[in-house]
């Protein structure tokens, strides 16, 4: 059973400045950056790169602050406890709109191949709601975490079907280790999430079924954000970062079952079985692409159009520090060379 509690954890202790990187002393001391992570496996690449001293080996100490939400993730970033936030799209495109400084240095969760990879999202309904597919949901109740990354695939579902939003009865469930109680409970008629929620409500609630999994309405991506200022002031910094996290992202697509190992490690009372099945519903390749490019795109058009009516369009191309992330990938082609070709049009 999962069940990671609502309290935030903490592997390390968070800087109390804008900038907790210390200041080489002995030879084998390196810059500390501290980065708010999500507790699910959209951050997957980040526990390992920790566990693995991946990070460390490329010249950069990462601590880990484990929360619940993309909510939790923008407050960290706001209140300065930390320099690097990993955020979904959606909850980076919103922080912007809000005039959060943030800029994307690096994509962790990510199929660059592709503008509509949406798989670790699903919707799962329980025996005896009534709900075989998606227009049953109706007048129906369903758990997710409101404003979040589950929250805007849900409008997008919905939408794409002519369906309201306002038709369907929200329970806002934020804390994810929830969803499987209340579904079980009959509390809600069906549940929305990302893994490894809907495979462990799978596995906790009886005859529970996937009414739908993804279905190609966005790019699920996540996304690893740092302040303007670390990233104009310490561009040393980003690059060790990056360069670790590319090693991480390609140990954790080698080695999904070890990956999972060290996230339990973290994490406390995850089932190492359940996220053995959730975990190969994820893609972890941070090449930036002309397709992540262009899923960028259309969520910024689904966040105006569904959450922030009226809003001034961001020019998505501005939102990315990209030249980083294309420095690691030319020093070293050795961590993305078990990727697939990217398209070239």
């Amino acid at each position: 059973m999962i069940s990671f509690g609502k309290d935030i954890i903490r592997v390390a202790a968070v800087a109390a400045a804008l900038l907790a990187i210390a200041a080489p002393g002995k030879a084998q001391d390196v810059p500390v950056v501290d980065a708010v992570i999500g507790n699910n496996f959209g951050h997957l690449p980040m526990f390992v790169g920790v566990d693995k001293g991946l990070f460390k080996r490329h010249g950069v100490d990462v601590r880990l602050k484990v929360v619940n939400t993309g909510t939790d993730m923008v407050t960290s970033m706001q209140k300065r406890e930390v320099q690097i936030g990993d955020m979904s799209v959606t909850t980076f495109l919103k922080a912007r709109h809000g005039g959060d400084p943030f800029r994307v240095i690096g994509i962790i969760m990510n199929d660059a191949t592709r503008d509509n990879a949406d798989e670790p999202l699903a919707i799962v309904a329980r025996q005896g709601s009534g709900v075989q597919r998606v227009e049953d949901l109706k007048g129906k109740r369903v758990g997710l975490a409101k404003a979040q990354t589950s929250d805007e695939y849900f409008k997008m579902v919905l939408a794409r079907r002519g369906m309201k939003y306002e038709d369907i009865t929200i329970e806002n469930i934020m804390a994810p280790p929830a969803l499987a109680p209340a579904l079980k409970d009959a509390k809600v008629d069906a549940v929305v999430s990302w893994e490894p929620y809907n495979t462990a409500v799978l596995e906790q609630v009886p005859q529970s079924y996937v009414v739908l999994r993804g279905g190609g309405h966005l790019s699920y991506i996540m996304v690893a954000t740092a302040h303007e200022p670390t990233v104009q002031s310490n561009p040393q910094v980003i690059r060790a970062f990056l360069t670790g996290l590319a090693a991480a992202s390609q140990y954790t697509r080698k080695n999904r079952g070890e990956a999972v190992e060290i996230f339990a490690k973290m994490v406390p009372n995850t089932d190492i079985a359940v996220g053995k099945k959730a975990v190969q519903h994820i893609s972890y390749d941070p090449r930036l692409s002309a397709a992540v490019m262009k899923a960028f795109e259309a969520a910024e058009d689904d966040v105006i159009k569904n959450t922030l009516q009226g809003a001034a369009r961001l020019v998505v191309p501005e939102q990315f520090a990209a030249s980083f992330l294309n420095e690691v990938q030319k020093a070293h082609p050795e961590y993305f060379d078990d990727l697939p070709p990217l398209a070239t049009n």
